[in-house]
């Protein structure tokens, strides 16, 4: 694949990841856009390609960028994202880690065969952040930042959009209470530990191992939040 190709798909799967932002509601009309830097370290790649995500996206009347104060999402920018018949307020904790444990480790492939060295350096950045964290707030941000960076790294549109809504609900207050309450400090650092283990296996570009890693991580966060 050449470079321009490659650089093409990056652009067009962070312009997917940010819809889906929007469409789920995670990012509603007035949201601030986090800035060109934070994005660019955020899913590993050049801050000039961030730069033509958001022109693109601005062009299609998705975000307003303001001179001096910051890209927002427009009033009009994308209907919020629903499935027919399904209101996402219905949808629970046991339904979401089922479709974690059979989506996520899934990825594995083509994240090993399509991520860029920047992308494997920034999921170490992350994990890195996550263990620094000095609450559980921040940790858990740093938690979902790892799983929708993998997402991105995957190059598959398609399935980020997927993530993306997945990691979407489970910012909802139900969902976030029973986080809160399942997450211990002897947790968080299992969940630490689990994650160095499946960005070890991806740098490594091990398949296997970061299947493993990643099946057995959702597995044990299942078992704490759900039971089995």
């Amino acid at each position: 694949m050449s470079v321009r190709t490659r650089s093409r798909q990056t652009v067009e799967a962070l312009c997917r990841f940010i819809e889906q932002r929007i469409r789920s509601g995670e990012w509603p009309p007035g949201t601030q856009l986090p800035p060109e830097r934070e994005l660019a370290e955020q899913f590993g790649t050049a801050r000039n390609t961030v730069r033509r995500a958001l022109a693109e996206l601005e062009d299609a009347g998705r975000i307003m960028r303001h001179v001096g104060r910051g890209t927002f999402v427009t009033s009009d920018a994308l209907p919020a994202e629903t499935s027919p018949g399904q209101d996402s307020r219905s949808i629970n904790p046991e339904e979401i880690m089922e479709v974690r444990v059979l989506i996520e480790p899934a990825i594995v492939d083509l994240i090993v065969a399509r991520a860029t060295e920047m992308e494997l350096d920034a999921l170490q950045d992350i994990v890195e952040k996550g263990k620094q964290a000095s609450n559980m707030a921040e940790f858990e941000y740093w938690d979902a930042q790892l799983h929708n960076a993998m997402a991105l790294a995957s190059k598959n549109q398609y399935l980020i959009g997927i993530i993306a809504g997945v990691h979407a609900v489970r910012q909802m207050t139900a969902w976030g209470q029973l986080r809160r309450r399942g997450l211990t400090e002897e947790r968080r650092a299992a969940y630490q530990q689990e994650h160095e283990a499946i960005v070890s296996a991806l740098v490594d570009r091990d398949s296997e191992r970061a299947r493993d890693a990643i099946r057995g991580h959702l597995l044990h966060v299942r078992r704490n939040l759900i039971g089995y």
